[in-house]
């Protein structure tokens, strides 16, 4: 009995070990198969690419034969293909814009005395636009000013001249003299007068000139507008706000223009110096007959330091002797 159970056993045993290699035998067919597909479709795409890169060598050499075989374009018809293509105009470098403004007859030797340039590089060109009630030849010129808008600008500019002599006349307040402080003049803040002369300077150049030559002029004549009181405190026109905002108030108050006189000994030497203080600024300077007077104070003294000299009884360098 023992016998025959201990026989069942061992041939049921070795019926499950036939029956798993088998399973493990078809399993590994099947991987084998598998792998053989995924390996053919490799080989396949590795093909497939391999033609297309001839067929692309192919295509290039024959692009580049085409090209060979094509009329090479002169420096004329390159410059052409820039500028008509999308925003040409903008990505020209400067030597190309050297070639159109030549092919265009615009060249430096073309255009004689003037040269043509970007509307935007007038902000970067420094000149006095304001000289007297006069304008200066630099801006009449810049600005391309007829003779008619030329016109209708100084005769303003004349009108805002005498208003402010009229005002400076009646204003103007003298500190007696003392110690090596020769002489004194102030002119005190009017807010009103000088945002009605500021606002018809503007409007006068607006209406002569339009908008944006006016916006330049105005620009070029900042310093002639503080000479002439258009401002009562000081231009910060140009400053960003944030630095605006750290600024003391002090700074930012109206206060009156002073010129002030004052004698320097060095020596055999004498000196008279100038303060003025105007619209928030300040300068000092040594006076000779080459230093510009103030004109703030030109109606006042017509005849400039001279004038100044003979009304407060000093006298003047040795240099004024010699002009």
């Amino acid at each position: 009995m023992k016998r025959a159970l201990l026989a069942i056993f061992i041939l049921a045993a070795g019926v499950f070990c036939f029956c798993m290699l088998r399973k493990s035998n078809a399993d590994i067919r099947q991987r084998a198969v598998a792998q053989q597909v995924a390996w053919q479709a490799q080989t396949n795409e590795l093909t497939r690419l391999n033609f297309e890169q001839v067929q692309l060598h192919e295509r290039t050499a024959e692009f580049k034969k085409q090209l060979a075989a094509l009329p090479i374009l002169s420096s004329r018809d390159q410059l052409m293909e820039k500028v008509l293509s999308r925003d040409g105009l903008k990505n020209l470098s400067a030597a190309d814009c050297e070639k159109l403004l030549a092919e265009l007859d615009c060249n430096w030797n073309a255009t004689g005395d003037y040269l043509i340039v970007s509307k935007r590089s007038l902000d970067g060109i420094e000149y006095d636009a304001m000289k007297g009630i006069q304008l200066t030849a630099a801006a009449r010129e810049t600005l391309a000013i007829t003779p008619a808008e030329q016109a209708a600008i100084e005769d303003m500019t004349r009108q805002l001249g005498e208003a402010q002599s009229e005002w400076a006349k009646a204003h103007v307040q003298r500190t007696e003299p003392s110690g090596n402080m020769l002489a004194k003049y102030s002119l005190p803040v009017d807010a009103e007068f000088s945002n009605a002369q500021l606002a018809a300077y503007t409007n006068g150049i607006a209406s002569a000139l339009g908008e944006k030559r006016a916006a330049w002029l105005q620009n070029h004549s900042l310093d002639w507008m503080q000479a002439m009181g258009l401002f009562s405190t000081p231009n910060l026109s140009g400053i960003p706000a944030e630095m605006l905002a750290q600024m003391p108030a002090s700074m930012l108050e109206p206060k009156p223009t002073t010129m002030k006189l004052s004698r320097n000994q060095s020596g055999d030497a004498t000196q008279i110096n100038l303060e003025l203080e105007q619209a928030g600024n300040s300068m000092t300077t040594t006076i000779s007959p080459w230093q510009p007077f103030p004109e703030a104070f030109r109606a006042i003294f017509p005849g400039g330091w001279r004038d100044v000299a003979e009304r407060e009884g000093f006298k003047l360098p040795q240099a004024f002797e010699k002009n």
